[in-house]
């Protein structure tokens, strides 16, 4: 019974506070709209991308108890002796020395075999480019091989039909697939129908049996697929998928040293992850150093690592973890100085509240008590901040989702919504800002003299004040938000310049004017010789078009992220023989349609492409002249492709072109060997004399003409791949420029809120200056001269943090070190131009007052 009285007291008290606080703010309402709005920017901030790292880092897996799931990781001093292998998805690298997560297909079976440490073993086989035709025009879809107890394994079910089942991934079967729901609903309209409907899929007629779950878009959520197919289709498909020797095409009869499978598996009931890795490890360990065998030496210590689904699959970690942490970062300390900001108001409004604070004291309110109440308006205020946040985030998220996903950052298929998570921790932060920022004014409270608060006047504890340490707290904590938003704004000088450079860089060709479209005609069962005639045929009906100057194409468009490396030995050198180089199959007229200027020799001309000798003739890039002929001349000498073929080829020299960009803008030029193209996926560069994007229609048209079941895919400008591949430099300096600019401006806004409380303070002693002979221009220069030295202050601690922590930025960085002076010295201006802004309001206010009115200001 006592413990309920004590109960309802307690509630009651409560209340009374909240009822006193909101009469407060009632007669305050700038004060409140002021805080409220304060804290919604830097709650809503913080909401905003933390519903990003959860939908990126956070979130489970979209299947059965992920927590059960296992991806199976190799690692050794060397790499395995293979004849081929093929990696497609991310694989963790946080073991030493070489490693990898393909396995070959026999390894995989013995992983099956494990039935006392796992309940079921799938495998994944990788990324296949397919034309569909059956549902409209030709369309080119993303899918990906996998075993046939794939989504049994994953716990993964159908929204339409069925998933596959192991008699679907055996060799003799019937042709099946499985749909993604996304990819159900845009192509297929969401038609229940679906399943038993057959399409054609590289000219093989394959069954849909169904439409995987909603919220399933594959096991790495990064890479969303579109299709799923069984292992056993890979030898059908027609492709050379995994780069095999004398194209072979992997299918389930391949042999222990071509690595090309995926393993994923669930643990056994029971089994500990430490129990099912000594099983598949002692298995591993065997079969790799069987002496019939030979993939590793003994001294290599191969060794099998199983690592928990959600850390092995690190898709989306590896691509959003540093851009989200550093946002996180940033807008951490914009919420940090809107506390500061909040806690400065409420301050200088309990400097005010003195007498009254006094008042309840003497008529019998404990210290505890006052306290409480102004913890009870603070956290109000907190409150009404969060929930104002929450609305902020809801709109901002959406905004930025949509922003990044027209940037090609975001994937489609990965939702951001406020969820429980993000509500707990909204309310965390919530409640961590309202003590946070409530503490210094409840200490303040309880701490009242007050003999003293009862005798004098306001003017007189304002002047008390003054000289006391509560207004240099006051001053520190705006001297603390300036210190925070130059912190802030450095690293996002350093951001913005990386960008600036990165876009001023000259890669080597000229990128205005050119459209780009992919084609795979071996999608449709082309061969070698019928795909160079087609892309004859295409470039001759293209060159016709009006507003083409000329055209080419390659296997890889330049500054795409793509490369391939090759090894090779110069032939009669004795000094640097060996070498890596880069290679890109190019067309006729690649260098003359990119503005690559040719230095000497000749370019690739039409003969070059028809020819089937085993030498084939190469342009190579300074570069290559620089790093393996020195001063010698490269025209006419021979160098040996060691590509790994049963019949080695060769390169003849027969010209030198500049140096290009190759991969991205941020790698170093290497050296490059340009070969021709006979056969294979290319990507066509047109170049214009209008906007090349004007030419998308006369092009889809003219490509149909010549085959209608031949669907173009990855149809951009080159500007827009350039901006594409530049968006996540973008992104970071946009968000990281805003919140410096918003964290900036909420510590101007609190340095504005001190410098106007202590001229309404001080308005007595102003007067009395003025009285006394003070000019108002000494009024002016005294008031500006305080925000400044508060400023100032704040901007050496900033910028001297920002010296400690700007190396965190470094991988980020291009063209300019994390230490920059032009950097520091920008930021300090703009904050000396925006402090002197907030100060000059109060100053020309003090500047502007009546001796007389001030001298009978109370």
């Amino acid at each position: 019974m006592i413990r309920m009285q004590r109960i309802e007291n307690w509630f009651q008290s409560g209340l009374s506070d909240c009822r006193f606080a909101l009469r407060q703010f009632h007669k305050s309402p700038a004060f409140a709209t002021t805080a409220v709005l304060t804290l919604a920017l830097g709650i809503g901030a913080n909401t905003a991308i933390f519903s990003l790292i959860d939908a990126a880092l956070l979130r489970s897996l979209p299947v059965r108890d992920p927590q059960q799931l296992v991806v199976f990781q190799w690692a050794a001093h060397n790499s395995p002796n293979t004849k081929g292998d093929y990696s497609y998805m991310s694989c963790p690298t946080n073991v030493s020395g070489e490693h990898g997560c393909s396995f070959s297909f026999p390894m995989f079976r013995q992983f099956q075999a494990l039935q006392d440490a796992f309940s079921s073993v799938a495998a994944l086989g990788g990324d296949v480019g397919l034309n569909l035709r059956g549902n409209g025009p030709a369309s080119f879809v993303h899918g990906e091989l996998v075993s046939g107890d794939f989504f049994n394994t994953l716990g993964v079910g159908a929204a339409v039909g069925r998933t596959f089942a192991p008699s679907d991934d055996t060799p003799g079967a019937l042709p099946v697939a499985v749909l993604a729901y996304g990819y159900w609903q845009s192509t297929f309209s969401g038609d229940p129908s679906v399943a038993g409907k057959s399409v054609l899929l590289n000219n093989i007629p394959v069954t849909i049996v169904g439409v995987a779950a909603k919220e399933f878009p594959g096991l790495d959520p990064g890479r969303a697929r579109q299709i799923w197919l069984p292992l056993s289709l890979s030898p059908q498909l027609g492709k050379d998928l995994y780069g095999t020797v004398g194209g072979d095409h992997p299918s389930l009869q391949a042999g222990d040293d071509i690595w090309w499978v995926y393993p994923v598996a669930r643990l056994k009931q029971g089994i500990s992850l430490g129990q099912a890795q000594a099983a598949a490890g002692a298995l591993f360990h065997n079969d790799v150093l069987d002496k019939t065998k030979e993939l590793f030496k003994a001294e290599d210590a191969p060794r099998l690592v199983l690592m928990p689904t959600p850390q092995g699959i690190s898709g989306l970690r590896d691509r959003f973890s540093t851009p989200l942490t550093i946002l996180m970062t940033a807008v951490g300390m914009v919420l940090l100085v809107a506390c500061a900001n909040v806690a400065g108001l409420m301050l200088a409004r309990s400097a005010a509240r003195q007498r009254e604070l006094a008042a309840r004291l003497a008529l019998g309110a404990g210290r505890a008590r006052i306290a409480r109440q102004l913890l009870t308006e603070s956290g109000l205020l907190s409150l009404a901040g969060g929930a104002s946040g929450i609305l902020l985030a809801y709109w901002s998220v959406r905004s930025l989702v949509a922003f990044m996903s027209r940037g090609g950052l975001w994937p489609s298929h990965l939702s951001v919504h406020l969820d429980l998570r993000i509500l707990a921790f909204t309310s965390a932060v919530s409640v961590f800002t309202g003590v946070l920022f409530g503490l210094v004014p409840a200490f303040r409270g309880m701490r009242v003299d007050l003999t003293p608060a009862l005798k004098e006047s306001t003017s007189a504890l304002a002047r008390g004040a003054s000289r006391g340490r509560w207004f240099n707290l006051g001053g520190c904590l705006v001297v603390a938000q300036v210190a925070l938003s130059v912190l802030v704004l450095a690293g996002a000088g350093l951001l913005v310049r990386t960008l600036k450079n990165l876009r001023s860089i000259d890669p080597g060709f000229d990128t205005r004017n050119i459209l780009l479209f992919a084609i795979d005609p071996t999608l449709n069962g082309y061969t070698a010789v019928r795909t160079q005639s087609l892309y004859s045929e295409l470039q001759a009906r293209l060159k016709a078009l009006p507003g083409v100057v000329t055209l080419s194409y390659s296997f890889d468009p330049l500054l795409s992220g793509n490369g391939y490396a090759t090894s090779f030995r110069i032939e009669d050198e004795t000094q640097n023989a060996e070498g890596v180089t880069d290679g890109l199959a190019i067309g006729p007229k690649f260098f003359e349609t990119m503005h690559i200027p040719l230095l000497t020799g000749r370019t690739l001309t039409p003969e070059d492409f028809k020819s089937a000798s085993t030498v084939s003739p190469v342009v190579i890039n300074e570069a290559f002249v620089r790093k393996f002929f020195k001063n010698q001349n490269p025209l006419g000498r021979r160098i040996s492709h060691l590509g790994g073929k049963a019949t080695r080829t060769y390169w003849e020299v027969v010209g030198v072109a500049g140096d290009a960009k190759y991969r991205t803008l941020r790698s170093e030029i290497s050296p490059t060997v340009y070969l021709p193209q006979k056969g294979g996926s290319a990507t066509f560069e047109i170049r214009t004399l209008v906007d090349p994007a004007t030419m998308i229609p006369a092009v889809r048209s003219t490509v149909s003409q010549v085959d209608n079941n031949l669907p173009l895919f990855n149809i951009k400008t080159q500007s827009e791949q350039i901006e594409g591949s530049l968006f996540q430099e973008r992104l970071i300096a946009r968000l990281s420029s805003f919140f410096g600019g918003l964290s900036l401006l909420l510590a101007c806004i609190g340095l504005y809120g001190l410098l106007s409380y202590e001229v309404t303070r001080r308005t007595r002693e102003i007067g009395v200056r003025m009285a006394l002979g003070a000019r108002p221009f000494d009024i002016l220069r005294f008031i500006v001269g305080q925000g400044v030295g508060l400023s100032a202050a704040g901007g050496i601690i900033g910028i001297l943090g920002a010296l400690g922590t700007t190396h965190y930025l470094a991988s980020l960085l291009y063209g300019v070190r994390p230490v920059d002076p032009p950097t520091f010295v920008v930021v300090a201006a703009l904050l000396g131009l925006v402090a002197l802004a907030a100060c000059y309001i109060p100053a020309r206010r003090a500047s502007r007052v009546d001796p007389m009115v001030a001298l009978r200001y109370e």
